[in-house]
């Protein structure tokens, strides 16, 4: 998961970064206007009730307030501020609260000049409604405006600050890092560490490999390890096969042999990848070998190479049925009969999610290694691939990783991985 959360950590801060650039270029300060209008009544001189008059005096003023919100009088308002505005959109602004003697106005907008705008033409509008009301029996208005108020100010907080851009572009980023972390741990199924590998797989590790694979000490652990794998009938053969191509599971058990036939043992390495050669490419190997072996075109001590480490067969001729020979009944004679020769016979197989090449091998021999390739192989992949090799009746004689990076200040004794390699 480090990989991640550096990809995680660069990705929030970018994001913080942007985020935070585009709320303080766009932030721009809102303006709260009020407007309050005070009336006066001589209602209460005419009705001899006063409840009746504060009634009256109220249902003028809400008279008044409904006015305002007509179309007729906020549509022009409204025109006058942005030709492409209506006098609903301007309603939608505005709050409008009617009382017994008093009618507020409030209206938010990104500019102070138009706020003024606005509440000064709506109680301008008010004025001209209060003329037209009807008059006492001496000619007196029934209610009158005795004061009007206008004020705009800044609401609080609305102003570009690097303070809030910084924190919302903090936490947005933050929010875009978390997410993609979190959809890259679902999406990435790759097996990256040991703790993945023993997740899935209940085998232990024989050897953590660097990449690319070449003789060192912990290729020498692979080769002590694999000395510990039960015989068959008496016969020491091990399958090493990787569940897809790329996991160089040709060249570890290239290596591996060598590295047996170098403490004196005699080995034999044979290349059972009749489609990929892998082992055969990696020893610099051609000519006949096991595919000439099976197809009865050769015999197997003719095709037998000497080499500086262990003896080879190679993959040989390139074949269009490598299943049909690797199911026959000759493969199992010729592996029991180089069994007997040898002290140990090292088989690197084919991938096994690429063909039944190595399912077909598997049962044949004392023990199969899985080679796994960190970053290269997925979950499911290995989940299916140590499921086959279970539902053919292979024994897993334990895995083998690849592609392990060791940090530079040497190893972690406490780690498993450190455990495998010192086994």
């Amino acid at each position: 998961m480090r990989h991640y959360w550096i990809s995680a950590v660069v990705i929030a801060v970018i994001s913080a970064v942007v985020v935070g650039v585009a709320h303080y270029s766009t932030s721009k300060p809102t303006y709260s206007s009020n407007a309050d209008v005070v009336f006066t009544s001589r209602a209460f001189e005419s009705f001899r009730d006063p409840d009746s008059a504060a009634s009256y005096t109220t249902s003028l003023v809400q008279t008044y307030s409904n006015y305002l919100q007509s179309p007729s009088v906020l549509g022009p308002i409204a025109k006058s501020i942005d030709p492409h505005m209506n006098a609903a959109n301007l309603k939608q602004s505005i709050e409008f609260t009617p009382g017994t003697m008093l009618l507020q106005l409030s209206y938010e907008s990104g500019s102070q000049a138009q706020g003024d705008k606005v509440m000064k033409a709506l109680t301008d509008e008010v004025k001209k409604a209060v003329g037209q009301t009807p008059t006492t029996s001496d000619k007196t208005p029934v209610i009158e405006i005795s004061r009007t108020s206008i004020a705009t100010t800044q609401v609080a907080g609305t102003s570009a600050s690097l303070g809030r851009s910084g924190a919302i572009g903090g936490l947005i980023g933050l929010v875009i890092g978390l997410v993609y972390l979190f959809l890259r741990a679902l999406l990435n199924t790759r097996v990256r560490s040991i703790d993945d590998v023993l997740e899935i797989a209940d085998s232990s590790v024989l050897a953590a490999l660097p990449r690319p694979v070449d003789a060192g000490t912990d290729v020498a652990v692979l080769a002590r390890n694999l000395r510990f794998i039960a015989p068959r009938d008496g016969a020491r053969t091990v399958l090493l096969a990787s569940a897809t191509p790329g996991e160089d599971a040709g060249r570890v058990a290239l290596r591996a042999a060598d590295e047996l036939a170098a403490s004196g043992e005699r080995v034999l390495l044979v290349d059972a990848d009749l489609r990929g050669h892998a082992a055969s490419t990696a020893a610099g190997a051609s000519g006949e070998g096991l595919a000439d072996v099976l197809a009865g075109r050769a015999e197997a001590a003719d095709v037998v190479a000497a080499r500086d480490g262990a003896a080879l067969i190679g993959a040989g001729s390139q074949v269009g049925n490598p299943a049909e020979l690797l199911a026959g009944e000759r493969l199992g004679a010729v592996l029991g009969a180089l069994a007997a020769d040898y002290d140990e016979v090292i088989v690197a197989g084919a991938p096994v999610l690429s063909g039944s090449d190595s399912l077909l091998i598997a049962p044949l021999v004392a023990a199969t290694v899985p080679v796994i390739g960190l970053g290269r192989v997925t979950r499911p992949e290995l989940t299916e691939t140590l499921e086959l090799l279970e539902s053919g009746e292979a024994t897993v004689g334990g895995v083998v990783l690849t592609g392990v990076t060791r940090p530079a200040s040497g190893k972690d004794l406490y780690s498993p991985m450190a455990t495998a390699v010192q086994h």
